[in-house]
């Protein structure tokens, strides 16, 4: 009997596998980066499928801002209708689904420890499988390693749909984390430097081929996405057809992106549920998306107006020697605390002032500081000076061992933290940097 039972097992494994194969629907747009990720796309596909069709809960984690709540609802809106098909019990959407979005750019020990001892309860209490764990516009960098090493412990296995620059890289098209995790859907793979193909275009990509039926519902989102992530890429371009057809133009793309964001500050760890689809314009009543959309974008706008107004006369703004203009003001000082808009949203909103006064193509660097961190924002114009934050928070922790330098993000924009004591020496070291930089001809 136990000869057979293997071969009644092996044989639902592989009726499971035939059945979790996704098919080839290719993609919305035209892209060459995606082409050549598509053997990952499909791996992701098919990973998530095979645990839907086998009755494994799936915890879906998103960076908790416009391109990660766009990516997350993306997965969601094709993943639940096939857990209702398969699954015998009518609450399987609840118990088989979380979706959960996470404040850091990265996978922190916070939350993969509260993931893993709610799993464990309820493996313990209802004798649910271990879930698959797909994490979505963020993961995909070395700091994830950490939480990745706790959920292996317990065989589980972890999707990572990101367009971070992983930064350590073991190989021409391997990264130090991939070797933690079973697929890494990452443009960075394929193209150095192409952060642009944002999380909400990648993961709306995948919802396709995990359930293509839902793909008129949720092809206007990588528009979404792309606005929020400020995307410039050929795709973006292609993908604002599928929202125009939705009746969104680019304006109305950035209201929704900025009421994401407003949103999602009081939200704080929910996954807005039941507000998100309404906003993002997935359920389809467009009456209802109007008056959320036209309702708070105003609020939104008067408060950055306000906040805008009220900091610009502290904020320092100087031409280097170098020609860049230097921009730099002290958040814990003159800015609102614990109210929106936070402080990596102030400096984005500081950041753009400038850039409106001055133009996309001038080199203009923003940096908005804390007692211990700081929030950097770049211009298009600073690619003439090869400006990566990454490098320079690089060249920071050798300089200053004893400062804890961490962070980065993408090479335009992103964070440093620092030990509070040693603020001065940090905050010099990066100004002598920037100051370091070359206009390349």
């Amino acid at each position: 009997p136990g000869s057979h039972m293997a071969e009644v097992k092996r044989k639902i494994e592989e009726e499971l596998d035939r059945r979790a194969q996704p098919s080839d629907v290719g993609f919305l747009v035209k892209s060459e980066v995606l082409e050549a990720l598509k053997p990952k796309i499909m791996k992701a596909a098919f990973m998530i499928r095979r645990a839907i069709f086998e009755g494994r809960p799936i915890i879906l984690r998103h960076h908790a801002d416009t391109d990660g709540y766009t990516a997350g609802v993306a997965l969601e809106t094709a993943i639940i209708p096939l857990i209702e098909k398969v699954a015998p019990d009518p609450e399987a959407r609840w118990h088989l689904f979380k979706r959960r979005p996470s404040r850091a750019p990265f996978y922190e020990l916070e939350d993969v420890l509260k993931d893993i001892i709610f799993m464990m309860e309820d493996h313990m209490r209802f004798g649910d499988e271990l879930p698959l764990v797909v994490i979505v516009d963020n993961g995909g960098t070395t700091e994830d390693i950490p939480a990745y090493k706790r959920l292996k412990a317990y065989g589980v296995k972890i999707v990572v749909i990101d367009h971070h620059d992983p930064r350590d890289w073991i190989s021409e098209d391997k990264a130090k984390v991939d070797e933690y995790v079973d697929v890494h859907v990452n443009p960075h793979h394929v193209k150095r430097g192409y952060y642009e193909l944002t999380a909400g275009m990648l993961a709306t990509e995948v919802a396709r081929y995990i359930n293509p039926e839902v793909e008129d519902r949720i092809k206007h989102l990588p528009a979404i996405a792309g606005t929020g992530d400020r995307s410039k890429a050929p795709e973006f371009y292609q993908y604002l057809e599928y929202a125009k057809e939705k009746g969104l133009d680019e304006e109305d793309l950035k209201k929704i992106a900025e009421v994401i964001d407003h949103e999602a500050f009081y939200w704080k760890f929910m996954d807005g549920r039941g507000i998100i689809e309404e906003i993002l314009l997935i359920t389809g009543n467009l009456q209802r998306h109007r008056m959320l959309v036209e309702g708070i974008y105003p609020e939104v706008k008067e408060k950055q107006e306000k906040v805008l107004k009220a900091v610009l006369p502290h904020v320092k703004s100087v031409v280097l020697p170098n020609g860049i203009r230097f921009n730099t003001i002290d958040v814990e000082l003159y800015a609102p605390k614990f109210e929106y808009p936070s402080p990596g949203k102030l400096s984005g909103i500081i950041h753009d002032h400038f850039k409106e006064q001055y133009g996309e193509d001038s080199p203009i660097l923003t940096l908005a500081y804390g007692p211990d961190f700081a929030v950097v924002r770049a211009s298009d114009g600073m690619a003439k000076y090869n400006f990566d934050l990454n490098k320079i928070v690089k060249i920071l922790a050798e300089k200053l061992p004893d400062a804890g330098v961490e962070g980065g993000g993408h090479s335009y924009a992103g964070s440093i933290k620092f030990f509070e004591g040693k603020r001065k020496e940090v905050l010099e070291a990066f100004a002598k940097e920037v100051l370091k930089l070359k206009a390349g001809e």
